[in-house]
């Protein structure tokens, strides 16, 4: 048995108090729970972390983390604490699965580090998610991802969005609950040199506990598994990679409604399979590739399933939305010319100065009277349409444009509703 698989089978064993012994004497962080705490011992021991933190002042030779982790579990042993952990408490620590009976939120406030790449190390280069509710850090390696192979390094983004929070705003008709396997991202098993597209692949466990198949028994939830693309220029939709090949527990699903070699479906996104019918309880396996040179990141979330009402109330009502005042300023600006104290050279293609100005009334996408008219905050145009047939031709066309928009305005509450004036 190798050095890392030795050490792995016994951090296995390892109690919070051990783990924090072998990380005090390695001058590292004890914060975190017991997963955090494994995690940050064996990426160490990893070739590909060893080699990444090599070049920095902190390193530490693998071979004194070994002989710290041997030295442990021989007064583990001497005392008589090393008792077998369960198949459970090993899924749990090594493979990145829930403990049992834990139900995690969508946003993780207490988790200040959660990389696609499954480490928890604070490295120099990090990047922070910009929802309020979220904020958790990220590797600017991991998730920047160049246009180019030989691009260099991409410059940071103005805002940036865990893919937590991409996927929270990618559909406001499903809900997310619970997740069993946050975002790890896929990697390439071979690069082939005749400039073929490389294939990528993921495997991993995830666990469901007893309190998630009791939200199951419900019509309204079901477990989903989750694709996106890392620099995808929409963020808020998911995306498989081409070929895409999916299992869960051994049984094929079809990730995707479109050709193999197309990059998206018709309607310029895709969606993310229910895969409820081939869940169990206890630990999972899910396992996805792909033939794709971009980079993608997989993950499994519990959702429920909103009704067209329900998304309809989180819009926000008239008096949460553009204030009387500033829509009337708007409107006598497209129908009659500039005001007074405004720029009397303006030449914008909106103002047109009428004597009367008609309205229809009459929605753009039914052709029938609009009940209640709904427009987008940042449309300086009159242009109405009905409220509802938006937001139910978006639930069944399901447009990658629409959707996305539609969502981001609804989280940002930037959505209005009213009176045509």
């Amino acid at each position: 048995m190798d050095l890392v698989a030795s050490c792995k089978e016994k951090l296995a064993y390892f109690r919070i108090k051990e783990l924090k012994d072998v990380l005090t004497k390695l001058g590292l962080s004890k914060q975190g729970k017991k997963q955090d705490l494994v995690e940050r011992i064996f990426a160490i021991l990893s070739d590909e972390k060893a080699a990444r933190l090599g070049s920095k002042k902190e390193a530490v030779a693998r071979e004194k983390v070994a002989k710290l982790v041997n030295d442990a579990y021989r007064r583990m042993q001497a005392s008589g604490e090393g008792d077998s952990p369960s198949k459970g408490q090993v899924s749990s620590d090594i493979s990145n699965a829930k403990a049992k009976g834990e139900l995690e939120d969508s946003f993780q406030p207490d988790v200040k580090v959660r990389c696609i790449c499954g480490s928890s190390l604070e490295t120099e280069s990090m990047i922070q998610c910009e929802d309020p509710r979220c904020h958790v850090w990220e590797h600017v390696g991991c998730v920047i991802i160049p246009e180019k192979p030989m691009g260099g390094n991409p410059p940071l983004p103005d805002s940036f969005y865990c893919e937590i929070c991409r996927l929270t705003r990618a559909d406001p008709f499903w809900l997310t609950v619970a997740h069993p396997l946050f975002p790890v991202r896929l990697t390439a098993t071979n690069i082939p040199t005749d400039g073929t597209n490389p294939m990528q692949s993921v495997d991993r466990t995830f666990q469901i506990t007893r309190t998630d198949r009791d939200l199951l028994v419900k019509q309204e939830y079901d477990v989903q598994a989750w694709c996106m693309l890392l620099n995808d220029k929409v963020l808020f939709r998911m995306q498989w990679p081409q070929y895409a090949d999916l299992q869960v527990n051994g049984v094929p699903f079809r990730a995707i409604n479109r050709p193999g070699s197309q990059l998206l479906g018709a309607n310029g996104r895709d969606d993310g399979p229910i895969i409820t019918p081939c869940i169990r309880d206890g630990i999972n396996k899910i396992s996805l590739s792909g033939c794709d040179s971009r980079r993608f990141c997989l993950g499994v979330r519990l959702v429920k399933r909103r009704s067209l009402q329900q998304v309809l109330n989180m819009i926000p009502e008239e008096a949460k939305g553009e204030p009387f005042e500033v829509a009337l300023a708007r409107v006598r600006r497209c129908i009659g010319g500039a005001a007074g104290n405004d720029n009397a050279d303006s030449d914008s293609d909106i103002e047109v100065v009428a004597d009367f100005f008609g309205v229809n009334l009459r929605c753009p996408m039914s052709g029938s009277r609009m009940k209640v008219a709904g427009r987008f905050k940042p449309c300086l145009h009159m242009g109405c349409f009905d409220l509802e047939v938006f937001v139910e031709l978006n639930q069944r066309s399901r447009k990658a444009v629409a959707v996305s928009y539609l969502s981001e305005e609804l989280f940002s509450g930037a959505y209005n509703r009213g009176p045509l004036f």
